[in-house]
């Protein structure tokens, strides 16, 4: 059976215990077969009793968890499984406190910093997605549902530049990145590392994304008005805003500013990678695999 292929069911019974979770995580950290992260070697001895893995030649342990986002968990991995094939799944996002009662986590703070993890892990993996052809572009505003100004003038609303790939009937991969002022130069200094040189860049005509003409890409500007016609000149981006508030108002019932950056990594991942979703589970162990972890203490810092 091809773990890709996965149903719940398959899931629980391939995953039904601590040493089949250690194995998958084994076989995806060395695919091809232990190397000592010190000096290279092969071959290694197991320390069942702590779990760590001696080099044979320079003696060196390590952990399976070591330097990954599971560094130093006292969490079952079994749970954590279940919780990243639950976040990478759910299209339509998981509350944490869902995902503690359906786990049995003792307490709120621990499946809190477990999600915030992750989707470190996503934003982590997703940094190096580059958006590339032809792009909508636009801003818009999370934050305090309270009565106020709209648009670019409204206050005590974190600021977040969205773009992604237009190809026609459907869309490419995306990116949302929060912005301390819609200036051209801090539009440009976030958004850069994101887009190919090359690309052609669809705006509205906010005259900040002007600064796009001094660069590679070939700007658009057009003057899109608001409403219905605003959604038909950039509908991808609209659509994917509208989305992505949807689930912060419906599903985590409005989140921080200071955490919002990785609630949008989590939204733009399953995003990029809704056509692989039998791959999702593998593909997001693997970013929690190749990114460091995230204490509370820096969480509340």
């Amino acid at each position: 059976m091809q773990q890709s292929t996965m149903n719940l069911i398959e899931f629980q019974k391939k995953f039904a215990t601590e040493k089949a979770c250690r194995h998958h995580l084994f076989d995806l950290r060395w695919p091809d077969g232990y190397h000592c992260p010190r000096c290279g070697h092969s071959t290694y001895s197991f320390h069942s009793t702590r779990h760590l893995y001696q080099c044979k030649s320079c003696q060196y342990q390590v952990s399976l968890t070591a330097g990954t986002v599971f560094h130093k968990t006292r969490t079952p991995l079994r749970k954590w499984f279940w919780m990243i094939f639950l976040m990478a799944r759910q299209k339509s996002g998981i509350s944490m406190l869902s995902l503690q009662r359906m786990l049995n986590i003792k307490t709120y703070r621990t499946v809190w910093v477990m999600g915030h993890k992750i989707r470190k892990a996503m934003a982590h993996r997703d940094a190096y997605y580059k958006l590339a052809g032809l792009i909508e572009m636009d801003d818009t505003y999370f934050g305090s549902s309270k009565p106020g100004k709209a648009g670019r003038g409204a206050g005590g609303k974190t600021k977040v530049v969205v773009a992604i790939e237009s190809k026609g009937d459907k869309a490419g991969f995306a990116t949302m990145q929060p912005v301390e002022r819609l200036s051209g130069n801090e539009i440009l200094k976030q958004m850069r590392d994101h887009l190919q040189g090359k690309c052609v860049l669809r705006t509205d005509g906010w005259r900040a994304y002007g600064i796009f003409s001094s660069t590679e890409a070939q700007h658009q500007p057009t003057v899109v008005g608001s409403g219905k016609n605003a959604v038909k000149l950039l509908p991808w981006v609209h659509t994917l805003i509208a989305n992505s508030k949807g689930i912060i108002r419906g599903v985590y019932h409005g989140v921080s500013s200071k955490h919002l950056g990785r609630y949008l990594a989590e939204f733009s991942y399953r995003t990029n990678r809704r056509f692989w979703e039998s791959q999702l589970f593998d593909r997001l162990l693997t970013a929690c695999l190749n990114c460091s972890t995230i204490s509370f203490a820096e969480l509340k810092a």
